[in-house]
């Protein structure tokens, strides 16, 4: 009997453990799932897939297709990547896109750092200056495009107007093959520095003042300072950085449609504006189709490879 009663009221003590656990533990898991946060994402989610599912849907649709406008005519599978990749002028799209992005992003990478060094100090003057370098992120590309295309040519051109004065021939690198590309390059590099300043504004901001000044009591050179603590301190944010500009410059289509339209002869025709020409100049959405497949898997390549390298930055620290 005393066995029993002992089994039994071990037994009572499991039963009262396991209501204890059940009282103690948080409702969703005696509930299951609490589904309403989910059902207040809905709308927002359906919207992203919308505008996102479909359009890479539509033109991974299109793209195996022979199309007369948006009609389908006939299935042809990878034919249209083949004529794609084969065309020596679609060759050309993507050297000019890596030249123009590459450049870019170097060039406004070191423009935003140069300044963010300059100005990190908080001031009046430094306020002001920050907040004009920025004006040219923030300002319509037509605008910035017109600026541009007033100041280098023509017979207006308050440049070729200094030119001519002091005995120089005018000049107009926009029409010129040779210089259309790095012109169109440094002007995009130029627009998107104050974005690159302001990241690196707040890279700065996080290195500890101690880390410079050790360096200082070491003997370091302001040179040496820069290459050898502050760059390597900004890494995190750098990679950041390129990972947006890069995405951003090989997207683009207004400032280099409205500056150099991508001419002369090509020589500034990216694969964006290649996309853009295809789809809503020529309307042949077969190769604009396939022109956006190959961008998006350009894009998620790109963006792998540098979440690799974010990752791995990570992991080091």
């Amino acid at each position: 009997m005393s066995a029993i009663s002992s089994r039994e009221d071990q037994g009572m003590s499991a039963m009262s453990a396991e209501a204890l656990r059940a009282k103690t533990m948080p409702p969703r898991h005696r509930q299951g799932i609490d589904w309403f946060p989910y059902v207040l994402m809905a709308p927002g989610l359906l919207l992203v897939l919308f505008v996102t599912v479909y359009p890479m849907v539509f033109a991974i649709d299109y793209s195996l297709m022979r199309t007369e406008v948006f009609k389908q005519l006939a299935f042809v599978g990878l034919e249209n990547y083949q004529r794609l990749l084969s065309d020596p002028r679609f060759l050309t799209n993507l050297f000019n896109s890596t030249v123009f992005v590459g450049g870019g992003v170097a060039l406004t990478w070191t423009f935003g750092l140069a300044l963010a060094l300059f100005l990190r100090r908080q001031s009046w003057g430094n306020a002001v200056l920050k907040t004009i370098i920025l004006v040219p992120w923030v300002t319509n590309q037509v605008v910035l495009a017109l600026m541009w295309k007033w100041l280098l040519g023509g017979g207006a051109s308050p440049i070729n107007y200094i030119l001519v004065t002091l005995g120089f021939s005018e000049f107009n690198p926009l029409i010129d093959t040779s210089q259309a590309l790095p012109t169109l390059t440094f002007i995009n590099a130029w627009r998107a520095t104050g974005f690159a300043m302001l990241l690196m504004l707040a890279g700065l901001a996080a290195i500890p003042v101690e880390v410079e000044e050790a360096s200082q009591i070491d003997g370091a050179s302001r040179f040496k300072q820069i290459w050898y603590v502050i760059i390597p301190l900004l890494k995190p944010i750098s990679l950041v950085c390129m990972v947006t500009l890069t995405i951003s410059f090989f997207n683009i289509i207004v400032l280099p449609l409205d500056l150099t339209g991508g001419g002369p002869l090509n020589s500034t025709e990216l694969v964006s504006l290649r996309l853009y020409r295809e789809g809503f100049q020529y309307y042949n959405i077969a190769i604009a189709s396939t022109i956006t497949a190959v961008m998006v898997v350009l894009d998620l390549a790109l963006a792998w490879v540098y979440y690799r390298l974010i990752k791995s930055e990570s992991n080091y620290r």
